[in-house]
């Protein structure tokens, strides 16, 4: 009976102990991936403080989805410029959004909003800044043509909240009189999920999904 009570105790004991490791873990793995990002926002910004835009730019901006399209490519013919900073949510673009709206671009592509579904200020809160990003653009840019993009499907379980943002943005839309482009519904698979074939990771996109947003882009491009 003594053992028994020995050996219930010590399992109890590692049983805690295992719970302590992976919560240290994980919380250790957190804070790796916060200064990860952080570490990221500093360089671009930095980056684009000393190669700053110009009058008449044509701006992508956003997360790392925006980030890693080689947009003088997709679009060769236009003055275009990227803006995207990998793990951006909507109050990063806010503190940066100066160095754009000071520039007087002909046109601002906005897609931000998928990385505020997981790391974000909250997503009431996400709503308020993207509707303060275009307000502050009209003012402070008042010729910059603006386009608000949907964001992206990603797994299957982000639909509801995906959707839900987007239906804010188009709310945005109409509410400033701004145009609205639909990228989701070409994406999005019969799973409710992002389509295998446009995506590397069911977040980020492969060659075939950068083509087809460049298709979608095109009739807006073609404005300027």
């Amino acid at each position: 009976m003594i053992m028994k009570s020995w050996i219930f105790r010590i399992s109890i004991a590692l049983n805690i102990l295992v719970i302590v490791l992976v919560l240290g873990v994980w919380l250790n793995k957190a804070k790796f991936i916060r200064a990860y990002l952080a570490g990221i926002y500093t360089y671009h910004v930095s980056f684009f403080d000393s190669f700053p835009l110009v009058q008449g730019d044509v701006v992508m901006l956003g997360d790392s989805i925006t980030d890693r399209a080689l947009w003088d490519e997709i679009f060769p013919e236009q003055q275009v410029k990227n803006r995207g900073i990998g793990g951006d949510t909507t109050s990063g673009v806010l503190l940066r959004l100066e160095s754009i709206t000071e520039a007087k671009p002909a046109a601002l592509f906005l897609k931000i909003g998928t990385n505020d579904l997981t790391h974000g200020p909250g997503l009431e809160e996400s709503y308020k800044q993207y509707r303060e990003i275009v307000a502050r653009v009209q003012v402070e840019s008042p010729a910059t043509e603006i386009y608000l993009q949907s964001i992206l499907p990603r797994q299957a379980k982000y639909r509801e909240k995906v959707e839900a943002f987007n239906r804010e943005i188009q709310q945005v839309a109409v509410d400033l009189r701004v145009t609205y482009i639909d990228l989701y519904t070409g994406f999005l698979a019969p799973d409710s999920s992002i389509a295998d074939e446009l995506a590397v990771d069911e977040l980020h996109l492969s060659g075939k999904g950068y083509r087809l947003w460049q298709s979608l882009l095109q009739p807006y491009m073609a404005e300027h």
